[in-house]
């Protein structure tokens, strides 16, 4: 199923509903609404950050919007961002690079101060939460200039069978190199995802 596909789709997640809403294609966890405008950006590869990005926002009470950057969505009605992004050969997601690059400083009418609305940040990666994970944390907030007091680095997951062809390889040679087996698996967990979204709502 491609990423249009599952947005328009509505699927059961986490014993939540998503719906699509009428705004783009944000998702939205009902039945709660926010009296706060909270939404989840995220840049997601292969899936991974779009399940925490939506998992976060479960954390929170389903207050906020979900919304794949590459829908490219106007979030200037919205109160507080959170902005979350896979890494791919030490980079941040490129199509939420590019938005980052068009609406944070210097900032458009149509944005409003985007970096002033970002209240917390979090990556998707193999390393996990390690130096070298948290490493990576610098390139996103240097994308969205700035950095909140809320952070996290997720470990990622990897399935074989949804990658190109291009990163088949790159993949490959990376076990190869750590002498490692070239296997799927699966480190993103659910409970931390919502336990994050849970601190941001604390923070407020």
């Amino acid at each position: 199923m491609d990423r249009r596909t599952f947005l328009r789709t509505v699927v059961a997640a986490g014993g939540a509903t998503l719906l699509v809403a009428s705004q783009g294609h944000a998702l939205r966890l009902f039945p709660n609404t926010g009296t706060q405008k909270w939404v989840v950006l995220f840049g997601s590869r292969y899936g991974a950050t779009r399940d925490a990005a939506v998992w976060i926002s479960e954390g929170m009470g389903g207050i906020a919007d979900v919304f794949d950057a590459r829908e490219n969505p106007d979030l200037s009605s919205f109160e507080a961002i959170v902005v979350g992004s896979g890494i791919y050969m030490g980079k941040i997601d490129k199509p939420l690079e590019g938005y980052l690059a068009r609406n944070a400083p210097p900032f458009s009418s149509r944005t409003r101060d985007f970096s002033s609305r970002v209240r917390a940040l979090f990556l998707v990666c193999g390393a996990g939460d390690t130096p070298r994970g948290r490493g990576f944390l610098e390139g996103l907030t240097k994308a969205c200039g700035v950095k909140p007091p809320l952070t996290q680095v997720f470990s990622g997951r990897l399935t074989k069978r949804l990658l190109n062809a291009e990163d088949y390889k790159v993949e490959e040679g990376v076990a190869t190199r750590r002498n490692e087996p070239y296997e799927d698996y699966d480190r993103l967990q659910r409970k931390d995802c919502l336990k994050f979204g849970e601190e941001i709502l604390a923070k407020g």
